[in-house]
């Protein structure tokens, strides 16, 4: 399937009394920067900065005219934009003088559903607009303005009805997280468009991108066949002499040295050696994972951290003293990233301790059946500690004549029956200096008092 886009961005506006459109110097790296992503996905691009109406309309017809039947053409859009009487709206750099001049926005700007038609062959067409979706000014208010995808049609906007898109001067934030997200191999556009709504909506906090899907089938930017001899490989070197290292070395050490040495023996890292394992292991299991690709090699990462991996000053791996080809490390997957707390539901957390003869009193604003456990004076452990109205009391035995240090934990809260719309999913509605995030579990606690 031949693979075209075409990338249009608007930086300097003409001046105007209908409307105040400033400048966007963003636009100008947006197209820079998702040109490059398209090209490493084996796009024929062309881009143009700064046209007016005409001239738009001209371009794309041509680029709808010369579309192959068959092939998945891009339109894309970096630039102001808005809706009026029901239809949303790209405006050319000339937008604000025609406006003067014809009091049309008809005439004016370039009307989103004029794009799909323009495509005469059996074509997909995906339309990517980072602009507003708002009013210009009162005088051009109007209810709702739908976005309908045709058939092999999907439209992703930036942000939703009525609402803005955000940008610095260097880029917008929706076009960095699509530049973030675009290169993932065998995703579909909707799942590429839902991962990019998940980025921006976490890093921003408010810009939520929307998209509506006309496409008949799955289709893929960054395709890639799935050949996996190799994988085949380490399966049987680990099937053939795993239990001889568990044996050697014990079951931590041993599962963890018989993949370094699957790896050397395969030419790959480490963390491949694993996740192939691991996937083909549970294709002959017929065991269904939902753990992403990710998820397996940060959790494999975490594991080995804990039990001889390490880095030397060189930046090199090393496990129990050997050096090592670790691989890339993924980032944090986005269901593992510290999410922000739901607006007005923040609890920064806070402990007064009173320490008396009998008991440790703990005031907190930690909500009820809240369980905590730690040790006092380094030494004694205590556990289910529970928080009732705002009051906990750990008891003290006669061991312990005198406290000088208290060091305070939580039990991850959906095990302890804490009321999750108080404190939000993994507790992610707990703020302050004693919350510790972990990708895995969430927000914890973490207080250490000292005399």
């Amino acid at each position: 399937m031949k693979k075209r886009a075409i990338l249009f961005g608007m930086f300097h506006y003409n001046r105007s009394a209908s409307i105040t459109a400033n400048d966007l110097p963003s636009t100008e790296i947006d197209v820079k920067t998702l040109e490059k992503r398209l090209k490493q996905l084996q796009f024929e691009t062309v881009s143009y900065m700064d046209l007016c109406l005409k001239d738009m309309e001209q371009k794309i017809t041509e680029f709808a005219d010369t579309a192959p039947c068959d092939s998945l053409n891009v339109v894309y859009f970096s630039g102001h934009g808005g809706h009026s009487k029901g239809e949303n709206y790209l405006y050319p750099v000339d937008f604000g003088n025609s406006l003067d001049a014809r009091m049309s926005i008809e005439d004016s700007a370039f009307n989103l559903k004029r794009i799909q038609p323009l495509f005469k062959r059996k074509v997909k067409l995906l339309i990517i607009v980072d602009a507003c979706r708002d009013k210009l000014k009162p005088d051009y208010a109007c209810n709702y303005s739908e976005m309908v995808a045709p058939q092999d049609t999907y439209i992703a906007y930036a942000t939703q009805f009525g609402d803005y898109s955000g940008c610095t001067p260097a880029i917008s934030y929706f076009t960095e997280a699509l530049c973030d997200n675009i290169l993932t191999p065998n995703i579909s556009v909707d799942r590429l468009f839902t991962d990019v709504r998940a980025a921006l909506y976490l890093k921003h906090g408010r810009q939520i991108s929307n998209s509506v899907n006309g496409f008949m089938s799955d289709i893929s930017l960054n395709e890639q066949a799935d050949h996996d001899k190799v994988g085949n490989l380490v399966l049987q070197f680990v099937d053939h002499y795993g239990d001889m290292y568990v044996d050697k070395y014990g079951p931590f050490a041993g599962d963890d040295l018989v993949f370094i040495d699957a790896a050397q023996y395969c030419g790959i890292s480490v963390l491949d050696a694993i996740y192939k394992f691991q996937k083909l292991d549970a294709e002959r299991c017929h065991v269904t994972d939902s753990l992403s690709e990710s998820h397996k090699k940060l959790i494999a990462f975490w594991g080995m951290l804990g039990n001889g991996l390490e880095q030397d000053e060189f930046y090199t791996w090393k496990y129990r003293g050997r050096p090592i080809r670790l691989g890339e490390i993924p980032p944090l997957p986005l269901d593992m990233q510290k999410p922000m707390p739901d607006a007005g539901k923040e609890i920064e957390v806070d402990f007064k301790l009173n320490i008396k003869h009998d008991g440790i009193y703990i005031s907190t604003n930690l909500p009820d059946n809240y369980q905590l456990f730690g040790k006092i004076n380094g030494r004694y452990s205590f556990n289910n500690i529970v928080v009732k109205s705002g009051n906990a009391q750990i008891p003290l035995s006669d061991k312990i004549s005198e406290v000088y240090a208290v060091d305070l934990y939580s039990v991850v809260p959906t095990i302890s029956g804490v009321d999750s719309s108080i404190i939000g999913e993994k507790a992610r509605n707990l703020v302050g200096q004693y919350v510790k995030f972990s990708p895995i579990s969430g927000n914890s606690i973490e207080f250490h008092y000292k005399k």
